[in-house]
């Protein structure tokens, strides 16, 4: 009997353990989608400026979402020659450096308005201000 007793006792509180844990889970999820739909990238906004190097240049468009996501227009010699999509990483700027399809990659950070491009075989700087 008291072994019966102990074994119910036993169940009841890894019962209780565990749904405990499941309803903290769901408290933690519902308050994490809620602060990413609340979000706001201070770098939100419209970014104009310009890339230049070995033997190209041009002028980028960073377009940044509330979420941080980044709309790239990427043009030269007076035409936008491709638009892509990236995004900032942390809460530092930084951008996912993720290659168009054409290959053009942005290295750098917002917080700095400033970084290094790669292009196939070439290379060079850009810079940017916030509109």
């Amino acid at each position: 009997m008291i072994k019966n007793l102990y074994f119910k006792f036993l169940l009841t509180v890894l019962l209780s353990l565990f749904s405990c844990t499941e309803t903290g889970d769901i408290i933690d999820n519902g308050y994490q989608n809620n602060a990413q739909e609340n979000y706001t990238s201070p770098y939100m906004g419209k970014w104009v400026g310009t890339y230049s190097g070995n033997a190209i240049d041009g002028t980028l468009i960073l377009n940044v979402s509330k979420s941080g996501s980044i709309e790239v227009k990427r043009g030269g010699n007076g035409t936008m020659d491709e638009v892509y999509y990236t995004s900032l990483q942390g809460s530092g700027g930084a951008l996912n450096p993720a290659p168009s399809p054409k290959g053009f990659i942005l290295y750098g950070s917002l917080h700095t308005k400033s970084g290094t491009w790669n292009f196939q075989h070439w290379s060079g700087s850009w810079s940017v201000a916030k509109q």
